[in-house]
This record gives structure tokens, C-alpha cells and sequence, in this order.
């Protein structure tokens, strides 16, 4: 009687130890496991995060090219409407001239 008591005391020890050390082995892959995802979570993100940012430049560059060409039309516009004034002042001008002339 002692000694089967014993024999399952001394049982019930060794099953603790293997359970034990099982449940050792499954946290430590559970935490490689854990460390493998979250190396790859970075990596996505640091992909996104580039992805992203290439983004905004191009839009950025976008931008400024509208813009540019907003300003570069406006340009043209106007200096048509100096180059109309300044052919219209050149007519008044030969006009002025001929009259001067032929007095």
C-alpha cells in the first residue's frame, strides 16, 4: 500500500516534469512563432511605408507640374496681351510717322 502510494507519488512527479518541460518547448515556439510574424508584420509595413511615401513624391511632382503649367499659362497670356498692346501702340506710332511726314 505505502509502496504503490509511493510508486504513484514518484509517478505523478515524473508526468509534472515531462508536462513541464512540454510546456516549456511549446512557449518556446510559441514565441518564435510570435518573433517570425512580427519580422515579417515589419518588413510589410516598412514596404507600405515606402509604397507610400513613393506615392506622395509622385504626387508631389504632379503638383508642381500643374502648377508650373498654370503659371506658364498665365504667362503666356499676358505677355499676348503686351504683345497686342505693343503691336497696337506700333500702328499709332506709324501712323504718327506717316503724318509727321506727310504733314
Amino acid at each position: 500500500m505505502i509502496l504503490e502510494s509511493l510508486q504513484t507519488i514518484k509517478k505523478a512527479e515524473t508526468e509534472a516534469k515531462e508536462r513541464i518541460e512540454n510546456s516549456k518547448g511549446e512557449a518556446i515556439r510559441i514565441i518564435e512563432k510570435a518573433k517570425a510574424d512580427a519580422e515579417k508584420l515589419l518588413v510589410e509595413k516598412a514596404k507600405d511605408a515606402q509604397r507610400q511615401a513613393e506615392k506622395m513624391r509622385e504626387d508631389a511632382v504632379d503638383k508642381a507640374k500643374k502648377e508650373a503649367l498654370n503659371i506658364a499659362n498665365k504667362w503666356a497670356k499676358e505677355t499676348q496681351k503686351l504683345i497686342k498692346k505693343a503691336q497696337g501702340n506700333l500702328e499709332k506710332a506709324k501712323e504718327f510717322i506717316l503724318r509727321s511726314i506727310l504733314g
